[in-house]
């Protein structure tokens, strides 16, 4: 039983590594850049956690047009590719407020 336990908890420390987490941001900003479409980036208050940039990743992949989305709580940032004829960066915004953070457009 103890054993068990000690094993559980290890895997869920382990779910939260810092350098995992930049790893998966990584290739997630690098999917985003492959994706043909229009491309944003904001920078988002308050996010502290993986589950933070998992809540905002999700609210984005929601919307109609969403191709692809990398938010990184280390960073405070989110880049989405999307298309520009079914959302655009006011309803990316307003996804991300949504979610209880502050979102600012990076290149306004």
């Amino acid at each position: 039983m103890l054993t068990s336990l000690l094993f559980a908890f290890s895997l869920n420390t382990a779910d939260a590594c810092p350098m995992q987490d930049a790893a998966a941001s990584a290739e997630a900003k690098a999917n985003v850049e492959a994706t043909a479409g229009a491309k944003a980036t904001f920078e988002v208050e308050g996010m502290s956690c993986g589950d933070c940039s998992q809540k905002v990743t999700t609210a984005l992949n929601e919307i109609e047009g969403v191709n692809a989305a990398a938010v990184d709580y280390q960073t405070g940032t989110a880049h989405i590719c999307y298309d520009d004829s079914k959302t655009d960066k006011a309803a990316l915004q307003k996804a991300i407020e949504d979610t209880g953070y502050k979102a600012k457009d990076s290149n306004a």
